[in-house]
C-alpha cells in the first residue's frame, strides 16, 4: 500500500495525541486548538486527547480547543502553505473552512501539478540511471566474454556457450540502446512540460 506524504505526517502526529494526568490538567486547549489546526488535524483529532485526559479523570475544553483550531485552520489554509504541501504530495482532505478553501485549492493545484510534473521526471532519470548502468554491466560482459571466448585455454563445448552468451549480449544492448534513447527522448519532454509548468504557475501569480 502506498501512502502520499500528507497521510504519513498526519499518521506520525496522531501517534503524539496522547496526554498524560501532567499534561491534561496543565493544558491550554486553544494553544493545543492552534497547533493542531497549524498542523491540518481534523476536528476528531481532539477525540484521542479528550479520551487520555478523561481516562485521568480531567475534561477538556473543546469550546477553547475549536476556537484554537480555528485560528490555526487560518494559517494550514492559507494559499501559501496550500502551494508548499501541493509540492509535497499532500493530497487535500476537506478540513479547510468554507472562506478560505477556493484559495486554498487553487495554490494546492499549482503545487501538486508541480509534484506530479517532478516526480514523473525523477522516475525516467532512474529509468535512464538503470538503463545505462546495465549497458555498462554488459559491456564490460562482452569483452569478458570475448576474451574466453579466443583463449587457446577454452573448450570447444564452452567455446559454444560463450557464443550462445554473446549473441544474447549483443541483443541486449541493442534494445538497451533503443529503450535509453526512447527514454532520453522522454525526459526531454517531461523536462520541458516542467519548466512550462512552472512558468505558467509564475505568470499566473503575477497577475
Amino acid at each position: 500500500m502506498r501512502w502520499s506524504i500528507g497521510t504519513l505526517f498526519l499518521l506520525a502526529l496522531s501517534a503524539c495525541a496522547g496526554m498524560d494526568a501532567s499534561e491534561c490538567r496543565t493544558a491550554d486547549w486553544r494553544a493545543i486548538g492552534i497547533e493542531d489546526g497549524e498542523q491540518g488535524q481534523s476536528p476528531g483529532y481532539f477525540g484521542e486527547r479528550r479520551k487520555s485526559c478523561a481516562d485521568h479523570g480531567i475534561t477538556a475544553d473543546f469550546d477553547a480547543y475549536l476556537a484554537g483550531r480555528a485560528e490555526g485552520l487560518s494559517h494550514f489554509c492559507s494559499p501559501y502553505n496550500g502551494y508548499r504541501l501541493g509540492t509535497q504530495g499532500y493530497q487535500y482532505s476537506g478540513i479547510c473552512p468554507a472562506r478560505l478553501e477556493d484559495a486554498f485549492l487553487t495554490a494546492h493545484a499549482d503545487g501538486y501539478g508541480l509534484y506530479k510534473r517532478h516526480t514523473a521526471l525523477k522516475k525516467i532519470q532512474k529509468r535512464i540511471h538503470r538503463s545505462k548502468k546495465r549497458a555498462q554491466e554488459i559491456e564490460y560482459l562482452l569483452a569478458e566474454r570475448t576474451a574466453l571466448l579466443v583463449s587457446s585455454d577454452t573448450e570447444t563445448p564452452e567455446r559454444v556457450a560463450i557464443a550462445v552468451e554473446l549473441k544474447q549480449l549483443v541483443e541486449e544492448k541493442v534494445q538497451l540502446e533503443e529503450i535509453i534513447h526512447r527514454l532520453e527522448y522522454d525526459h526531454a519532454q517531461a523536462e520541458g512540460e516542467y519548466e512550462r509548468y512552472q512558468d505558467h504557475i509564475a505568470s499566473r501569480q503575477k497577475n
